[in-house]
């Protein structure tokens, strides 16, 4: 069976490539839009070129990895400018592994300026001028070219094809899902970092799951699950941080212990790397599910255009502000989020504890059609095969779900929803709810706007 894609043209009016200028070299990269316009929104000499240059290879080192499956890499990462940062995302071959690159206004000499997100071309020939820069020779870093011709210095129009997999897009939704539940669990200067990446060395991963405990000052791997332990499915795919490593301040690592995700962030001169990983090797991001349960609740569909209006480009969205501007609660505005972090519209910053908003350039409003669990929930609920079975205490329900020649018990409650279908049985919530579970959520919410529309009137 095929994997579901889509088909996108990406046109660049020119290569990304490093090109001479009056003021000496510059980097300039190629960028495409959905509409396939070429913004230009960003300009700026860069500070320490050497080690952004690792950065943005560490980053191309991720995309074109494949931790498990050999799947097409996708090598256009994504970027995006705000008065205060600009930032690179991108995914493994296989989905199971997100790289960002946050580079600070401090990175660059003179003012940040432009807002804006879209996708850059990242070729053979820019991945070596990255690996060729140089703190001896300035260079300047421009994001687009609204005054490249097509034929200028011999440069032709780039009209690149692909298919466009359905995962890619799942993944820049499910992220942000995972990435509020991750803590802070340990945080080292250089010395120890450099120490503990290094002794990953290059070998072959072991096939069972590693933890990272603490022993002293330093961190080391171990197979024994212990308390506290970070767990890491696939240490290989740490290795990207390798080539980075020498050049660190500081290293932190974060982890969701009950999902099994983990993320590491380097600190550099110039900015971060965060590096994210899924809880298995052959779990792709994409295919997790965790924005499921929060795309049922319909609540936020109330909401969501008052959130929406307040996002201009924010680096870091603060809650309380936007509480104060719309006159919704906490709860509403981060239902609101996750689900704006669904359709590409804001990311989460885990340094920072919190979203900032950028706009992927793809319609991502279409993910929502492209999840068939919640697709088969609604299915369900049309064919009026849910039915509340008891009523047990407040937020707590029992129903039953018409299944083929088989009727499956759903249980609803405040400490985690359960159903007797062979799927959850399987994956017991790990990856989002089951279809039968998100159809009674689904009904009970329709229930409980009807009754309330009853007791307004």
């Amino acid at each position: 069976m095929e994997a579901v894609a889509l088909d996108f043209t990406y046109r660049y009016a020119h290569p990304s490539g490093v090109v001479a200028n009056r003021e000496g070299k510059a980097l300039q990269l190629a960028t495409c839009g959905a509409s396939h316009e070429q913004p230009h929104f960003f300009k700026g000499r860069i500070q320490h070129p050497r080690e952004l240059g690792s950065m943005l290879v560490s980053l191309t080192e991720v995309v074109r990895a494949h931790y498990f499956l050999q799947r097409p890499a996708l090598l256009d990462p994504v970027v995006t400018s705000n008065d205060e940062m600009l930032r690179f995302e991108g995914f493994s071959g296989c989905c199971g592994a997100y790289a960002r690159v946050d580079l600070p206004a401090s990175a660059f000499d003179g003012k940040m300026h432009g807002r804006g997100t879209t996708n850059v071309d990242f070729n053979e020939p820019m991945r070596a001028a990255l690996t060729r820069m140089s703190d001896h020779e300035a260079f300047q870093l421009s994001v687009g070219s609204d005054h490249v011709t097509l034929e200028q210095d011999g440069a032709a129009t780039i009209e690149k094809k692909v298919k466009l997999p359905v995962r890619w897009l799942k993944g820049f939704s499910e992220v942000q899902a995972y990435q509020p539940r991750l803590e802070l669990v340990h945080e080292m200067p250089a010395a120890e970092a450099r120490r503990f990446v290094r002794s990953l060395g290059s070998g072959n991963a072991p096939k069972r799951p590693s933890y990272v405990v603490q022993s002293g000052r330093a961190l080391r791997l171990t197979q024994r699950e212990t308390l506290g332990a970070v767990r890491i499915a696939g240490v290989h795919r740490l290795r990207s941080l390798q080539s980075l490593v020498g050049r660190a301040k500081a290293m932190r690592v974060w982890a969701d212990h009950d999902a099994g995700t983990s993320g590491w962030e380097l600190v550099l001169e110039s900015g971060r790397f965060f590096l994210m990983v899924s809880p298995e090797i052959y779990r792709g991001f994409s295919g997790e599910g965790q924005v499921l349960e929060t795309l049922a609740q319909e609540e936020w569909r109330r909401v969501l255009p008052q959130v929406r209006a307040q996002l201009k480009w924010q680096n870091q969205i603060d809650t309380a502000v936007l509480a104060a501007e719309t006159g919704l609660d906490s709860k509403q505005i981060r239902r609101a989020l996750e689900v704006l972090g669904a359709r590409g519209l804001v990311g989460f910053d885990a340094s920072a504890g919190r979203f900032f908003h950028r706009e992927l350039p793809f319609d991502l409003t279409r993910v929502e059609k492209l999840q068939p669990r919640l697709e088969n929930a609604r299915k369900l609920l049309a064919e009026e095969k849910v039915r509340v079975a008891a009523s047990i205490g407040e937020e707590a329900w029992d129903l039953d779900v018409d299944g083929t020649g088989v009727v499956h018990r759903v249980r609803i409650r405040p400490d985690g929803d359960k159903c007797s279908c062979p799927w959850f049985n399987k994956h017991r919530g790990e990856r989002g709810p089951c279809k039968h579970v998100l159809a009674a959520r689904l009904l009970l919410a329709d229930n409980l706007a009807v009754d309330a529309s009853v007791a307004q009137a």
